[in-house]
C-alpha cells in the first residue's frame, strides 16, 4: 500500500503495509482514524454504510455521514 503525505500523517505511528484490512476490527480502526482527520480519500461509500455503527467519530461527524449515504 503507496501512502499519500495526508495518509503519512494520519499514520504517523502504524506501518500499513503490515495490517489486514480484511479484519473487520481493523478497517473500523482504519477509517475512524481516517475520518477523525478529515480523509475521505480512498474510502468507498459500501464501506462507509457497513462501519458506520461502529466507527470512533464524533455524533456531528456520524450524523454528517448518514446524510451524506441517506442512511
Amino acid at each position: 500500500m503507496k501512502l499519500t503525505k495526508k495518509e503519512k500523517q494520519i499514520f504517523w505511528d502504524y506501518d500499513l503495509s503490515k495490517i489486514d484490512l480484511s479484519n473487520p476490527k481493523i478497517m473500523t480502526w482504519y477509517l475512524s482514524r481516517k475520518l477523525r482527520f478529515g480523509d475521505l480519500s480512498g474510502i468507498s461509500k459500501k464501506d462507509l454504510k457497513k462501519y458506520l455503527l461502529k466507527l470512533d467519530v464524533s455524533a456531528s461527524l456520524r450524523e454528517l455521514l448518514k446524510n451524506y449515504l441517506n442512511v
